[in-house]
């Protein structure tokens, strides 16, 4: 049985073999298929989302929601590679029962002042979000935004911290992480070799 099947998938391959022998391709008709990755020319979005929460800040409750989207009327940002993005924007709203308290768009151009000129031309708003490494303080609103290059693998990424008061007075800065930093002195150092 065992010969039989081998005999029958070597006269398959004789026969695919055979019947390609005389056949011409054409030049305008590639027998392989190049996949290719976006086109530069084209103008990307990243992924839109919402989200929303409830803070307590100095003893009072709020809810807040914030929709971030691609944005058409900001300039389309260039990378590195050469792709092409719509920049993002983000509509925060802040709410205490019925009534906004805080309503503001945020841009890439909020945070102009903290992202070094080169980087900032070839980056946009990649990313907003309550800042949970602030959950505990509840004297004002705590979010985090990211402004960098959409390209996940790239290096290009700055976490932007936002302070809001109750009076809608807005402070950034940039937040370093303990994934930017040793938690050790020793950490950055490289391992000595055994002498094994």
């Amino acid at each position: 049985m065992r010969k039989t099947a081998i005999i029958i998938s070597i006269a398959v391959a004789i026969i695919a073999f055979t019947s390609c022998v005389g056949n011409k391709t054409e030049k305008n008709n590639p027998d392989t298929i190049v996949a290719t990755g976006p086109k530069i020319s084209a103008i990307n979005d990243m992924t839109e989302y919402n989200l929303d929460g409830t803070i307590e800040v100095s003893g009072t409750k709020y809810d807040y929601e914030f929709a971030f989207q691609n944005d058409p009327s900001l300039p389309v940002v260039t990378t590195a590679e050469g792709y092409r993005y719509h920049d993002n924007s983000v509509l925060l709203l802040i709410h205490c029962g019925q009534e906004t308290v805080f309503e503001h768009t945020f841009t890439k151009q909020s945070f102009s002042n903290l992202i070094p000129a080169g980087d900032y031309k070839r980056s946009v708003l990649a990313g907003f979000n309550f800042n949970y490494m602030q959950q505990d303080k509840h004297d004002r609103f705590y979010f985090i935004a990211v402004v960098g290059d959409p390209d996940e693998t790239s290096d290009i990424s700055y976490s932007i911290g936002i302070a809001i008061d109750r009076s809608g007075s807005i402070a950034t800065s940039i937040v370093e992480t303990i994934d930017t930093e040793p938690i050790n002195d020793n950490l950055n150092q490289d391992p000595e070799e055994d002498d094994a």
